[in-house]
Parts: structure tokens; C-alpha cells; sequence
């Protein structure tokens, strides 16, 4: 006894197990988070180590490359980058995307300490994390109120801060802007020279000073009594009253008496600018995989609640929410699901004639979608665009199961069977073509689904969800659906009486005249079959032409209402002259009409002659401008601050993907003059192709420096080394942190540098004075000071040194930029030891190109297994399969016309398309066989009936799933971009395949039949294995 039977003869419990379905579909959506995409995970871990006082080429020399020698043998790792600041080497190791990040990190961390007796002994503790690329920032907030900067930041730290890392779900509340408070104590050179005290000594004594120490414990009695040493610093006046050293005469020196010790703010490198005015911000920052509106939405409560707690004076503002972006697409998609089913519900009423038969087709809508969360739940999966998306195409394919059902036994019905009979056999009848059309879609998708790679990772979700979805609509199809069926249906004998029928008749007409006219086209197309095999052959010629003059791209860019801007003023600008410049150009993109936020960044990272813009716009639905031509003219905007470098990039497609220019290009080698000039060749590539901009050799200039060059044998003959000279320079200029000044929960750091004004020149820090065991002895006596330039970072990838170029596409395809790109780069004249690589969204372009390309050749292969199990033949599988390239004629026809790039979402929708096309040849061919099996007709007689036969289902399948689509193909909402082309890709090639399928398949198949006969006659062959019949 078959599924279908059991669900006839049991209908209580075919609609418990429905209601069951229904159930916990609902719990498990309920319990479904709501996020942008898929949590994709990137292996990355760091290496950060600090070497106060240390030029970009000393961090590379003595840090960055001992640490890239120490984990490059690691295993599976993809690259490993640096970067070499100014005292700080950072470290990035970035491993394959199926290696445990935290096994890796715990490799790395041991392969820091093997290689810790390299580096300088003074460095910092070497800090490895491991980068948690999926921990974004999702809610922005600023503070301001009627006080000091530093006050508010104070504010943000002590109350707001904590409060918010509480919440569920945040990783860490980040304050940016204003200044934190520091001891700063400031020697005056003069006095420490004439009283003998070196600094050395200074930061000895407060370090000293400043202990709480466990010194053991004593017994007393039946007690055990603790003993500490409590010496800590209180107050600032406690630290003044410091005794650091002796005098000549024994009298103690006091740190007032050599110093100038204030209460003040450490020296700002970074500033934050919201709307034109200095801020203080607080990014919330998530953790990786976890709910995004949940954490925004938990984050705004709090925020709410705390809100009345503040003083009057202190109000937010928010900046931007991650969460209302993912909401909207959410419920651009969610619009498109309801208004799809309607339409692919529509279809079938229209086709069907019949308002019982709709309602019990239309049923499998519901309960598969609903069913589908429930699986979702399980997986781990969220209601994301990838998921949404996979149900918003699955509209049409979850209802087609059930209509074919459902129409195969309308005809039962037709003939005057009894319902039940009816319902068995036109379920048994259709069993194998369902089962299989429902197969092939679902071999699409789980290769797809764990492909490797960022785009195995990303469409995981995306393939599970559909092929999920479609299983449980066959399920519904072979139970739910023939259950209703014997239970609501009626003989529809000849004669009887429809009080509709006026209603029907012109659709019956037009149905009638649509049949008629098809024997016509199928008899003049068995007579001319080599012709229509040329029309086919030629039809894919053609679309050959058109895809190659098609863009091509990554991803289709989004309007998300959002730009990064980087704005790179001439090295050696000072902070205070970046934030003046930047003023003018901040107030002229404040006057735009369509720029409401602008949240800058003075000095990101350190790098003071730097400003990062982010720009939010106003919605696209609310603005009649593209957001092309905001950038245009934010663009025109920036250029306008004197000698800056202006890139713009959008916000990063995946969040911990990056943000990162479509067009990279490395250039690598050991010497920086060579790279230099390779880079600018490169640069010149790009400026002279079309339909590129901001072009930017990212390659800091020589940065202003000071060169102590100590000479050694006079150092020597002095008892001087040149680290005590290193060292005496930190101290002096950079300052070095002696201690913490703790008052109540905080901890004020207190730092030792000498006054401004002896170390603001060559000629004053000449006159440091160093001290040995021969006495005092002047910079100046031992070393020699002279100007120079030295880069401010300095970049390195597989440990080689490297300078990126930038530029962006503008009008023009990715795909059509490099075509032209290529062979300019290739005539370079590439110095000696030097190397290019594409990276960026070229990188990722090749790469996705790579992986959907084994994706097709895997879903054919697949496709072709399931079909030739399913009519255990050799042969006709390939007649279903000539399908696959007549549905790309009209999705490629379809992106050209739509003006669409070949970018990710059009290519998935070209691999579900090959699950999808199959449908309506596994129908017509299926039934051809049925026929010449059970009827004992010949080939030519099976496809004469066969295909009028199946003409309607053919039809009325194909419009309800391009029906169910339209609405996301024609969406203009939040996330479109990516949505759109998926969608067009489908319904043109669901329109070709459906048209040109109706005249090719037939003409393929008796040419088929022809060939085995000629063959079978000749007793060459015996000819294929009859189809096995439906499971019984």
C-alpha cells in the first residue's frame, strides 16, 4: 500500500499530520531570529604587539617579520598579512574557511611564544585574538549635553556602557571620541640636570611607590592572618609628594620639585564628528551569529529605560541601526511571498475552472511554507534575505506538486470515477513524473548547499531552504492533497449540471482553441524536425551572443542609502589641520538635500591625516536621485579639500567580509621602490580605462621623521648603548605609562615625558642628557640628529612588501572593466623580484564564478542520475535534459533586456532554473512512454496525444511560478538589487524553456525513438529498459 492510499483510507490522521506540520512550523517561526544574511564564519586571528616610540621599518624589521616566519607553516592557512605603524605591529592570519578558528588561534599563540626570545625585550605582551569578523557594529548612538567632551565620555563609560554589554546577544559597547583622563607628569629638563635625577629613576620611584603587595601570613592563635603591603597612590598631591630621588647634599628630591604633575586628558589621536560637531559615540557591537533585531531592539529598551536616569543636560541620538534595514527587506520579501502565492493561486482557479479543485490545490501553500520554518528552526537557520529569499522563488514550485496531482485527477474525475478511485489512481498515474520533477530540484540544491567556500557558505541556507520546502510540498501532494480530494470531490459525469458553466465557457474556449492549435503546431512539427532543430540550435547561438555583451559582476551594488568615504591628506598633516580642512567639506555634504547623518572619523587608527565619512541618505523610496549621483556629487564635494585622496565604497556586503574596493590590485616585492613604481603603472592602467574612478595608489608617502643615528664608539667610550639612548628618546617624546592611579573603580593611567617645550625641537632634544657610570653625558655628544622621510605603514602579504591600488567601477560593469584592464596590466614592465595579484571584488567575482561553475556541472550531473533512476533509462533522461539550455536563452534574454549584470544572484537563479525546467519534460516525455507502454501506440502517436494531454498542466504550473516571482522581480524595495536579477533569471528562462520545450522536446524525442528503432532493426542494440512504473 502506497503513501497515497493510506492517506485516502486514514483521513483523520492524514489531517493530524498536517495539523502537526502546522504546529510546529508555527513554534519553530516564532522562535526564528531575523538577520541581513547567513552567519558566514571567517577563520581570521591576530597578532597585536606594541613597541612604544618604534618607526613603521623597526616594527617590520624586529616584529612583524619574525612573527609572519613563526605561523606561516601552520596549516591551512590561506595568507597571512602585516601591518607596521608606529609603535605597533599587527599580525593577520587568515586561515581557509573549513579550519576551527580556535584551534588556530591556540597554534598561533604558541607560535608567539617559540619566537618571543626574537623580538625586543621591551615590547609589550604580545596580545593574540582571534578576529570575530561576524561582531559588528549594528546601532550607533551619540551623547551630548552642556559639559566637557571628556565629562560625557566619562558618562558613557561609568553608566552607559555597562548597562549595555548586559543585554543578550552585545559583545561590547564601544565609546569613541573625547578624552580619557591621565596623570601626566611632565619633567622639566633643566631641574632633573641640575639635581641629578635621571627619568629612568622617576618611573622606578612612582612604580615603587605605587603597590599593594602580599607578604605573607602568620598564625595566631586558632586564626591565620593575612599580610599585605599597602602602598598605593591615592590623589595626585600623594604623587607630587613623591620622593624619587637623593640630592648631592642628601636631601630628598620630591617629584613637584623636577616636575610639572596635572590632572589632565591623554593626548587625542582620534576625533569623532557627528553633523559637524565634536561627539562623543557608542557602538554597540554584536556577537557572531546572533540576532540582529532581537540585539537592536533589547538595545533601544534599555537605552529607554536608562534614558531617565541621565542628568537633563545629556541626550542620544541615533546614527544607525542595522536592524531597520534587515526589517525592511525583510518585509519587502515577506510582501512578496503573500502576493506570489495569491497570483500562483489565481492561475490555477483560471485554468482549472474549478473553485473546489484551487482550494485543495492551494491548501499545500500554507502547510509547506509553514512546515518550512519548523526545518529552519532545526537547522539553526534565521529569517534572513538568503531563506526568505529561497521561499519568495519556491512560491510557484511548493503548489506545482499538488496542482499536477490535483489536475490528474480532475480528469479521473471527468471520466466518471468515484472520488476515492478517482483520488487513487490519479495519484498512482502521476506518481513517478511528481516524484521526479520534485528530485531534480532538490539535486540542484544540496550540491549547492555544500559547495565550499564564501559562497557555500552563504548559500547553504539558500539551497536547504528550498530543497526543504519542496520535499515537504510533495509530501502534502502525495497525502493531503488525494485525501481532499476523495473526501470533497464529486463525479463529473457528462451532462451534469454546472451552475457556472456560463462563467467557464470562454476560458473552455480559449482552452479548447489552445489545445486545437497545438496538435496543428505538433503535427507540422514531427514532419520537420530537423528544421526545428536548427530553430533550437539557433536560439542558442543567439543567446551566446547576448550573454558576451552582458557585464558581469560580484554582486549587483546595492542602494542601501549608505557610502564610505576616505578622505587621505598629504603625510605628516597634523590632526588639528586635518579636522580644519575637513570642516568645509563637511558643512557643503550637511547642505546635500539627500545626506541626513555624517558620522566622521578624524585619525582612524592613529593615522592623523586621515578622515573616514560615513554618509547616510535619506531612503531611496523617498528620493527621486540615484545613489550613483549622490556619490558623484559627494564625491566632487571631497576632492575639493586642497591635495586630498578621495575613495568612496559601499558599506560591506556580508558583515566581517570588509569593506574593500571592487577593484584591488596588489603589488608586491621586496623593495619599495620598485613596488612604488609598479603601482603607479598600475595606477595609470586604471585612470586610462573606461568606467573607472578613484584611483588611489594606497601607499603612504614619506611621513616627516627625526633620525637619531647614535654613534657607536663614542656611545661605547661613554658606557652608553643605543637602547638606553632608545629608551631615554620613548621617555622623552612618546612618554612611558609608570603606574595606575586607582580612585575608587577607575584607573587613571599616570604617564612620564618631558615638557613640550624641551622636545619640540631638534635642537632641544639634542640637549637630553644621558647618564653612566662616567656621568652625564648630552644627546648631542653621541649622536647626530638629521630629517628625513619614513613611511607611515607599511603593508606586507605572504612576507613580502605590498601597496594595494584602489579604484571603483562607475557605469560600467566589473566584469567589462577587467576585460579591458587585463591586457594593459599584462604589457607592464614588471621590475625584477616584483608580483600583481587581483584581490577585492575581483577576487571574489573569479572565485564565485569558479564555485557556481562547478555548481552547474554538478546539478546536471545530478539532474542526470535522478532522471535515470527514476525512468531507469539511458536515453531519455538526455531528451528531459535538452530543457536546461532552452531555459537559459530566455534568462539570459531576460538580464539583457532588464539592463542586469551577470553577478551571484542572477547565476543561482540560472542553477535553480536547471531544477526547475525539467519539470515540464519529465511531465510530457513521461506521459509519451505511459502511453506506448500501456496503450501499445507508437512513439509518434504517444507524443501526438501526450503533448495536448499535458499541455494544460505544462501551462498552468509555468504561470503560477512565474506569477508567484513577478512581484520579486519587480521589486524596487530595500535589498532588490540582489533579489531582482535571481528572479528575472527564473521567469525568462521558466518562459523559454515552457515555449520552446512544447516544439523541441517532442521533435528530440521521436528523433530519439527513430534512432533506437533504425538501430534495434539492425540488431545493433536491444534497445532501453522500459520505464519502471509508479511506486505502488
Amino acid at each position: 500500500m502506497n503513501l497515497s492510499a493510506i492517506a485516502i483510507k486514514r483521513p483523520v490522521f492524514t489531517v493530524m499530520v498536517a495539523m502537526a506540520l502546522l504546529v510546529l512550523g508555527v513554534v519553530g517561526y516564532q522562535r526564528l531570529g531575523t538577520d541581513l544574511f547567513p552567519d558566514v564564519s571567517f577563520p581570521v586571528a591576530s597578532v597585536t604587539i606594541v613597541y612604544p616610540g618604534a618607526s613603521p621599518a623597526e616594527i617590520e624589521t624586529q616584529i612583524s617579520k619574525p612573527i609572519e616566519d613563526a605561523v606561516v607553516s601552520l596549516n591551512g592557512i590561506d595568507r597571512v598579512r602585516s601591518f607596521s605603524r608606529e609603535g605597533v605591529s599587527t599580525t593577520v592570519v587568515i586561515f581557509k574557511l573549513d579550519v576551527d578558528i580556535q584551534e588556530a588561534a591556540q597554534l598561533v599563540r604558541e607560535r608567539v611564544a617559540q619566537a618571543r626570545f626574537k623580538l625586543p625585550k621591551d615590547i609589550e605582551e604580545p596580545v593574540i585574538s582571534r578576529l570575530d569578523t561576524g561582531a559588528a557594529p549594528v546601532l550607533v548612538y551619540t551623547l551630548r549635553g552642556k559639559r566637557s567632551l571628556s565629562q560625557i565620555r566619562d558618562f558613557a563609560d561609568d553608566v552607559i556602557r555597562p548597562s549595555l554589554e548586559q543585554v543578550d546577544g552585545v559583545a561590547a559597547v564601544n565609546i569613541r571620541g573625547g578624552a580619557e583622563r591621565e596623570v601626566k607628569v611632565l619633567l622639566d629638563r633643566a631641574r632633573i640636570d641640575a639635581l641629578g635625577v635621571q627619568p629612568s629613576q622617576i618611573v622606578a620611584a612612582i612604580r615603587g611607590a605605587n603597590l599593594t603587595v602580599p607578604a605573607g601570613r602568620y598564625e595566631q592563635g586558632t586564626r591565620e592572618i593575612s599580610v599585605r603591603a599597602m602602598g598605593e597612590l591615592e590623589a595626585v598631591d600623594t604623587l607630587r609628594d613623591l620622593v624619587v630621588s637623593m640630592a648631592r647634599d642628601g636631601s630628598s628630591v620630591r617629584l613637584r620639585d623636577v616636575a610639572d604633575v596635572q590632572d589632565a586628558f591623554e593626548d587625542m589621536r582620534t576625533r569623532i564628528r557627528v553633523n559637524n560637531e565634536e561627539a562623543v559615540a557608542f557602538e554597540v557591537v554584536k556577537q557572531s551569529g546572533r540576532n540582529t533585531v532581537e540585539i537592536c531592539q533589547g538595545i533601544r529598551t534599555r537605552l529607554a529605560t536608562l534614558e531617565k536616569q541621565f542628568p537633563e543636560d545629556l541626550k542620544t541620538s541615533l546614527i544607525m541601526d542595522q536592524s531597520t534595514f534587515i526589517e525592511e527587506n525583510a518585509h519587502e520579501v515577506q510582501i512578496a511571498i503573500w502576493f506570489g502565492g495569491a497570483m500562483a493561486i489565481l492561475i490555477i482557479l483560471i485554468f482549472m475552472l474549478d473553485l473546489r479543485s484551487t482550494l485543495i490545490s492551494a491548501v499545500a501553500l500554507p502547510t509547506s511554507v509553514v512546515a518550512t520554518f519548523f526545518l529552519m528552526y532545526v537547522l539553526g537557520f534565521t529569517l534572513n534575505m538568503m531563506t526568505l529569499l529561497g521561499l519568495s522563488l519556491a512560491i510557484g514550485l511548493l503548489i506545482d506538486d499538488a496542482v499536477v496531482v490535483r489536475e490528474n485527477i480532475f480528469k479521473h474525475l471527468e471520466r466518471g470515477e468515484p472520488p476515492m478511485e478517482a483520488a487513487l489512481n490519479g495519484t498512482k498515474e502521476i506518481a513517478l513524473s511528481v516524484l521526479a520533477t520534485t528530485l531534480t530540484i532538490v539535486a540542484v540544491f544540496v550540491p549547492v548547499a555544500f559547495m565550499g567556500g564564501i559562497v557555500g557558505q552563504f548559500f547553504r541556507q539558500f539551497g536547504l531552504t528550498v530543497s526543504g520546502a519542496v520535499l515537504v510540498s510533495l509530501f502534502v501532494a502525495f497525502t493531503l492533497d488525494p485525501m481532499l480530494s476523495s473526501r470533497f470531490s464529486k463525479s463529473l459525469e457528462h451532462g451534469a449540471k454546472d451552475p457556472f458553466a456560463w462563467l467557464k465557457r470562454p476560458f473552455e474556449w480559449v482552452f479548447r482553441a489552445m489545445d486545437d492549435s497545438y496538435r496543428g503546431l505538433l503535427g507540422w512539427v514531427v514532419k520537420h524536425k530537423l528544421v526545428v532543430g536548427l530553430l533550437a540550435f539557433g536560439t542558442l547561438i543567439g543567446s551566446g551572443q547576448l550573454m558576451a555583451l552582458m557585464g558581469s559582476d560580484f554582486v549587483n551594488p546595492e542602494d542601501r542609502g549608505e557610502m564610505m568615504v576616505e578622505i587621505e591628506l598629504p603625510a605628516g598633516t597634523s590632526l588639528d589641520e586635518l579636522a580644519v580642512q575637513s570642516l568645509e567639506a563637511e558643512k557643503k555634504l550637511l547642505a546635500h538635500p539627500q545626506i541626513k547623518t555624517l558620522y566622521v572619523t578624524l585619525g582612524p587608527g592613529g593615522e592623523v591625516n586621515k578622515a573616514h565619512y560615513r554618509i547616510l541618505t535619506t531612503k531611496k523610496h523617498e528620493r527621486s536621485m540615484h545613489i550613483d549621483h549622490i556619490k558623484d556629487e559627494v564625491r566632487a564635494i571631497a576632492k575639493s579639500v586642497p591635495g586630498a585622496n578621495v575613495v568612496i565604497t559601499d558599506p560591506e556586503f556580508v558583515e566581517g567580509a570588509g569593506v574593500q574596493a571592487p577593484i584591488m590590485i596588489l603589488v608586491r616585492g621586496d623593495s619599495y621602490d620598485d613596488i612604488r613604481a609598479l603601482a603607479d603603472q598600475v595606477a595609470g592602467a586604471l585612470q586610462t580605462t573606461v568606467g573607472v574612478t578613484d584611483v588611489q595608489v594606497k601607499f603612504s608617502p614619506g611621513k616627516p621623521e627625526m633620525r637619531v643615528k647614535v654613534d657607536r664608539q663614542r656611545a661605547a667610550d661613554q658606557g652608553i648603548s643605543v637602547a638606553q639612548v632608545a629608551m631615554t628618546l620613548r621617555t622623552a617624546i612618546e612618554g612611558e605609562e609608570a603606574s595606575k592611579l586607582r580612585q575608587g573603580k577607575d584607573e587613571v593611567p599616570i604617564r612620564v615625558q618631558m615638557r613640550e617645550e624641551d622636545r619640540a625641537s631638534p635642537a632641544e632634544l639634542s640637549r637630553l642628557t644621558l647618564w653612566s657610570p662616567r656621568g652625564a653625558v648630552a644627546l648631542a655628544d653621541i649622536a647626530r640628529l638629521e630629517m628625513g622621510e619614513g613611511p607611515q605603514v607599511i603593508e606586507r602579504e605572504d612576507r613580502q612588501r605590498q601597496i594595494a591600488v584602489w579604484a571603483s567601477p562607475r557605469g560600467r560593469s566589473l566584469g567589462e572593466i577587467v576585460g579591458e584592464l587585463m591586457p594593459k596590466i599584462d604589457t607592464l614592465q614588471k621590475p625584477k623580484g616584483t608580483s600583481l595579484a587581483y584581490d577585492g571584488q575581483i577576487e571574489q567575482m573569479n572565485d564565485t564564478n569558479s564555485s557556481m561553475g562547478t555548481a552547474l556541472l554538478l546539478a546536471v550531473i545530478f539532474i542526470y542520475l535522478v532522471l535515470a533512476s527514476q525512468f531507469e533509462s539511458f536515453i531519455h533522461p538526455l531528451t528531459i535534459m535538452m530543457t536546461l539550455p532552452l531555459a537559459l536563452v530566455g534568462a539570459i534574454l531576460g538580464l539583457f533586456l532588464m539592463d542586469t549584470s551577470m553577478a551571484m544572484g542572477a547565476m543561482i537563479g540560472i542553477i535553480l532554473l536547471m531544477g526547475l525546467v525539467t519539470k515540464n519534460a519529465i511531465l510530457l516525455v513521461d506521459r509519451a512512454i505511459v502511453r506506448v507502454r500501456e496503450n501499445n501506440e507508437t512513439p509518434l502517436q504517444a507524443i501526438l496525444e501526450a503533448g495536448p494531454e499535458r499541455l494544460r498542466p505544462i501551462l498552468m504550473t509555468s504561470a503560477a511560478m512565474v506569477l508567484g516571482m513577478l512581484p520579486t522581480a519587480l521589486s524596487n524595495g530595500e535589498g532588490s538589487e540582489f533579489r531582482a536579477p535571481m528572479a528575472i533569471a527564473v521567469i525568462g528562462g521558466v518562459v523559454s524553456s515552457t515555449l520552446l520545450s512544447l516544439i523541441v522536446i517532442p521533435a528530440l524525442y521521436l528523433a530519439i525513438e527513430n534512432a533506437k528503432a533504425w538501430l534495434r532493426a539492425r540488431g545493433i542494440v536491444k534497445g532501453d529498459a522500459e520505464p519502471a512504473p509508479a511506486a505502488e
